[in-house]
Protein backbone atom coordinates (compact mmCIF):
# COMPACT_ATOMS: atom_id res chain seq x y z
CA UNK A 1 0.00 0.00 0.00
CA UNK A 2 2.83 2.29 1.17
CA UNK A 3 4.52 1.25 -2.40
CA UNK A 4 0.99 3.03 -4.43
CA UNK A 5 1.02 5.92 -2.35
CA UNK A 6 4.55 6.73 -3.16
CA UNK A 7 3.78 6.07 -6.76
CA UNK A 8 0.93 8.29 -7.12
CA UNK A 9 2.85 11.01 -5.43
CA UNK A 10 5.72 10.91 -7.64
CA UNK A 11 2.83 10.90 -11.01
CA UNK A 12 1.22 13.90 -9.45
CA UNK A 13 4.72 15.92 -8.44
CA UNK A 14 5.34 15.29 -12.27
CA UNK A 15 2.07 16.40 -13.29
CA UNK A 16 2.54 19.70 -10.98
CA UNK A 17 5.76 20.36 -12.55
CA UNK A 18 4.31 20.04 -16.40
CA UNK A 19 1.63 22.41 -15.57
CA UNK A 20 3.89 24.96 -13.96
CA UNK A 21 5.75 24.74 -17.14
CA UNK A 22 3.04 25.36 -19.09
CA UNK A 23 1.81 28.40 -16.85
CA UNK A 24 5.62 29.35 -17.13
CA UNK A 25 5.28 29.65 -20.68
CA UNK A 26 1.98 30.99 -20.86
CA UNK A 27 3.63 34.25 -18.53
CA UNK A 28 7.04 34.69 -20.51
CA UNK A 29 8.91 32.97 -17.60
CA UNK A 30 10.16 30.25 -20.26
CA UNK A 31 10.43 30.94 -23.58
CA UNK A 32 11.16 28.37 -26.45
CA UNK A 33 14.88 29.02 -28.53
CA UNK A 34 14.74 26.55 -30.83
CA UNK A 35 15.72 23.70 -30.99
CA UNK A 36 19.57 22.21 -30.63
CA UNK A 37 21.94 21.20 -33.65
CA UNK A 38 23.68 18.96 -32.35
CA UNK A 39 20.87 16.66 -30.17
CA UNK A 40 17.54 18.26 -31.76
CA UNK A 41 16.69 18.79 -28.18
CA UNK A 42 14.36 21.92 -27.21
CA UNK A 43 15.92 24.51 -25.59
CA UNK A 44 14.34 27.19 -23.29
CA UNK A 45 15.68 30.76 -21.74
CA UNK A 46 14.33 30.98 -17.80
CA UNK A 47 13.43 34.61 -17.19
CA UNK A 48 13.20 34.38 -12.86
CA UNK A 49 13.41 37.39 -10.90
CA UNK A 50 17.19 36.97 -9.54
CA UNK A 51 18.65 35.37 -12.66
CA UNK A 52 18.12 34.18 -16.60
CA UNK A 53 19.14 31.07 -17.82
CA UNK A 54 19.94 30.29 -20.62
CA UNK A 55 20.09 26.94 -23.37
CA UNK A 56 18.10 24.92 -20.90
CA UNK A 57 16.79 21.48 -22.52
CA UNK A 58 13.46 20.72 -21.03
CA UNK A 59 14.61 18.15 -19.03
CA UNK A 60 16.57 20.42 -17.11
CA UNK A 61 14.25 23.14 -16.81
CA UNK A 62 11.47 20.31 -15.33
CA UNK A 63 14.20 19.34 -13.04
CA UNK A 64 14.44 22.60 -11.63
CA UNK A 65 10.84 22.87 -11.36
CA UNK A 66 10.92 19.98 -8.98
CA UNK A 67 13.81 20.41 -7.31
CA UNK A 68 14.18 24.85 -7.03
CA UNK A 69 18.24 24.09 -8.02
CA UNK A 70 19.18 24.49 -11.45
CA UNK A 71 21.99 22.43 -12.93
CA UNK A 72 22.46 21.73 -16.47
CA UNK A 73 22.73 18.29 -17.39
CA UNK A 74 22.99 16.85 -21.00
CA UNK A 75 21.45 13.39 -19.83
CA UNK A 76 17.98 14.34 -18.66
CA UNK A 77 15.08 14.16 -20.73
Amino acid sequence: MKILFFAAMAVAHQHTAEMKFREMQDDGSIVYEGDDIDTGKAMYTLFLPDTTIEYAYEGEVMQYLKTGSFQYNDFLK
